[in-house]
């Protein structure tokens, strides 16, 4: 589970990258006039900020009680 949620880490940093630069305009109204979507560039990163710490909580060893 913690390769899973590196990678998908990764795929938001890349997708929020792509969204600002104007490459990726899925899920958006305002095509190609609209180039930079700041907004989706902060809630791609705060998904993949999520990813690492999910994949820091599966670090394997059990909780002790």
């Amino acid at each position: 589970m913690k390769s899973i949620a590196i990678l998908l880490a990764v795929v938001f940093v890349v997708l929020g990258v792509l969204y600002w630069l104007g490459i990726v305009n899925w899920f958006t109204q305002s095509g190609t006039g609209h180039a930079h979507h700041t907004t989706h560039l902060i809630v791609c990163w705060g998904l993949a900020l999520l990813c690492l710490i999910w994949a820091r909580f599966q670090s394997g060893t059990p909780a002790r009680h």
